[in-house]
């Protein structure tokens, strides 16, 4: 995974940034390998050289390997002290990177995201190719960046500034990312890059004195201002409540990323570390994040039949918003139930509806969103076998992805399996006849 070249008074380490994962056995003892090296060489110029590939276009693959989602899927309660455990000890390995008696420059090429890019931020100078991209998008997979990414970030890059990397999971630009304080340098390609690392070299001081990271140095305050600052308390007066209505209450993480991000800057920087570690694994047992990894990790199968599917359960809820509205709701309730459910947007004349549902009950809303849920679950247990020959993972994937059913719940049967049958089958007859299972639809449902 790591191989070395010396040429010189220069180290270089070269790594593919998939490769990085702080729950990857094998990597960890590649790492402290290559940390040991490096503590034990006199002092020089240590590059370490992340190649990030090309960008990818699904963000399931943004926030750690096959292995590591696998490991993440399987989590339980019981072993939550493990992965604190597994946590600790990488952001210890870290911590040694940042407290190099030598200066340490990573350099940057391709999509650098997740792991990749926290790795990198234990780096004390970071330089980066013009066409790189940075990344940390845990959040998309219902999870907080970890392993120092978090804490490193707003350390770096102030709170506010730091907001979109973390909490939307933006792709920054290599510009974009020398502005928020990520990258210290952006070069146009590899001569180029080469010609920046001997500069350095050369402006280096013999004993390293130019290694260390800022928020390690005496009087540290991060960019942006401190957290009592008039800017930032206005800021984290509404930020919460902006999260809230964004999420709709179905997305744990943006706000656990908030939290970790604000409780992070109250303490030193190893007590951050902690901190980001346990709102990690909040977000990792949780039943959001362990659906969100299972769609983003079904491989698409696009076929006529899977659009016969998407298909039928459309139209089931149009039949059902139809029906609603024969039955005399307003359109403003039911743009207010389909919120709610987090489904995807109403058909033109409902979202141009007036938002708010006057006169209309609390136990409406509920209602009318059980029943535009049911009504695509239920289709989509009626139609996997003749359509999908049994697939659930692309009823799943296709429930979302094409139907707009809500990623939160993991998809149209996920939805189902979540609740439980005794409890579908509970809320299914109080809906009334209409939504009355399938035969042996239990068995269509694990």
């Amino acid at each position: 995974m790591i191989t070395f070249h010396q040429q010189a008074d220069r180290l270089t380490l070269n790594l593919a940034a998939h490769a990085v994962s702080p729950f990857d056995a094998a990597f960890r003892r590649e790492l402290t390998a290559a940390v040991e090296r490096i503590e034990a060489a006199p002092p020089l110029q240590v590059v370490l050289a992340i190649d990030g590939g090309a960008a990818s276009a699904d963000h399931a693959g943004h926030a750690g390997h096959d292995g590591e989602l696998d490991q993440l899927l399987a989590l339980t309660p019981a072993q939550a002290a493990d992965c604190m455990r597994t946590l600790a000890d990488y952001n210890a390995l870290l911590r040694r990177l940042d407290l190099l008696d030598k200066p340490l420059t990573a350099t940057l090429s391709g999509a650098v995201e997740g792991h990749a890019l926290g790795l990198a931020l234990a780096c004390h100078h970071r330089i980066a190719l013009a066409d790189a991209s940075l990344a940390l998008p845990q959040v998309h997979l219902g999870l907080a960046p970890v392993a120092g990414g978090l804490a490193r970030a707003v350390r770096l890059s102030g709170l506010q500034a730091a907001m979109p990397l973390l909490i939307e999971g933006k792709t920054l630009s290599a510009a974009q990312a020398l502005e928020a304080g990520l990258l210290h340098d952006v070069v146009a390609d590899a001569d180029a890059l080469a010609g920046a690392l001997t500069k350095q070299l050369a402006a280096l001081p013999a004993d390293g004195a130019a290694a260390g990271q800022p928020w390690d140095a005496k009087g540290y305050r991060p960019p942006g201002g401190a957290l009592n600052s008039p800017a930032l308390q206005t800021l984290l007066q509404v930020a919460p409540a902006m999260l809230r209505q964004r999420s709709r209450g179905h997305y744990p993480a943006p706000e656990a990323i908030l939290c970790a991000m604000v409780e992070g800057l109250q303490v030193d920087f190893d007590n951050a570390l902690l901190i980001e570690s346990r709102y990690f694994c909040q977000c990792a047992l949780g039943v959001v994040a362990k659906n969100l990894i299972r769609l983003g990790r079904i491989p698409a199968a696009p076929s006529a039949r899977a659009e016969q599917f998407a298909a039928t359960l459309r139209l089931a809820y149009l039949d059902e918003l139809a029906q609603l509205r024969a039955e005399g709701l307003p359109a403003a309730l039911l743009r207010h139930a389909a919120m709610a459910a987090g489904l995807a947007q109403l058909p033109p004349e409902e979202a141009a509806a007036p938002s708010g549902a006057a006169g209309a009950t609390a136990t409406d809303v509920v209602r009318a969103r059980d029943r535009l849920l049911y009504a695509q679950a239920l289709a989509a247990l009626r139609g996997v076998d003749a359509l999908l020959a049994g697939d659930h993972a692309q009823a799943d994937r296709i429930s979302v992805r094409d139907c707009g059913f809500p990623a939160h719940t993991g998809g149209a049967l996920r939805f189902i399996a979540t609740l439980g049958a005794s409890q579908f089958a509970a809320r299914a007859a109080q809906l009334g006849a209409r939504f009355a299972p399938p035969p042996e639809w239990r068995e269509l449902a694990e």
